[in-house]
């Protein structure tokens, strides 16, 4: 896997819901649509939480294609956290991102990306990890800025 973009999944949740009433709908197919064909990943959690609101808004069926697409695609690599032996290495090791002032959620997702040397940028429109994490963030519409600028 070379350098890769990670995808939120709010990026994804906008895509997959078609949710065009969302102001911010034509940037965020504009950048998918630029990624298309190019390596990108997710992590569990992200793909998780994107599982739950397909299931909320389409069922559980068409969720459950979803998650296995995603497994199965060439195109989207699955990031997982390191595995811990014991809930207190986890804790011990969640403490360490909760101390850059994260929720636990966001704690989840900046340890799979921080375990992949590979991802070199997040894209999502959730600014809560933007400099507290060892990876770029942007959202969609900086991400489009930066490739017309």
């Amino acid at each position: 896997m070379g350098g890769v973009i990670a995808l939120g999944s709010d990026v994804l949740a906008i895509h997959h819901l078609s949710l065009r009433s969302d102001p911010r709908w034509r940037e965020n197919e504009e950048a998918l649509a630029r990624l298309r064909g190019t390596p990108k990943a997710l992590s569990i959690y992200a793909l998780l939480d994107l599982v739950g609101l397909v299931s909320r808004h389409v069922g559980e069926r068409s969720s459950r294609d979803l998650y296995l697409g995603y497994l199965r695609s060439e195109e989207h690599t699955i990031l997982f956290p390191p595995h811990h032996d014991s809930w207190e290495e986890h804790i011990d090791t969640v403490m360490r991102f909760l101390a850059r002032g994260m929720n636990y959620r966001d704690a989840l997702e900046a340890m799979a990306l921080e375990a992949t040397p590979e991802v070199e940028l997040y894209l999502s429109w959730k600014t809560s990890l933007s400099g507290r994490v060892a990876v770029k963030t942007q959202t969609p519409s900086e991400y489009l800025a930066g490739l017309k600028g």
